[in-house]
């Protein structure tokens, strides 16, 4: 009895070492050649570019295959300055809010006391 994978015919791009980097099961894949031939089970869950190539007209999975490790990268420098500057010209921005706002309640209150003052001339 067959598998559902057994038969089936897929589009594969290969690199120079033999190496699947690409596959299509429907609709067109530039640069492949068609695969009619028996493909393994976990194909399609385990595929990554590489990790299978074909041998012997077979799919095998790769014996020298090493996964890519994406190294984490953080903030650069300049993403760090930046981010720097972004938050000092905020805390600048709310100093000088504060400063408004203490500016118009001097205001106020000096008019409130030129107003009481102008009142006991009279």
């Amino acid at each position: 009895m067959y598998n559902e994978y057994e038969l089936k015919k897929i589009l594969i791009v290969v690199n120079e070492n033999n190496e699947i980097v690409q596959y299509a099961s429907i609709g067109e894949l530039p640069d492949s050649v068609e695969y009619d031939n028996t493909i393994p089970e976990d194909f399609r869950d385990k595929f990554k570019p590489s990790f299978y190539m074909i041998k012997d007209g077979l799919i095998v999975e790769n014996p020298d295959y090493e996964e890519i490790k994406i190294p984490a990268v953080g903030a650069s420098t300049v993403e760090q300055q930046l981010a720097a500057i972004s938050y000092q010209q905020m805390q600048d921005s709310q100093e000088k809010q504060a400063l408004i706002k203490q500016n118009a309640q001097m205001a106020y209150q000096i008019m409130q006391i030129q107003q009481q003052l102008g009142g006991q001339k009279a």
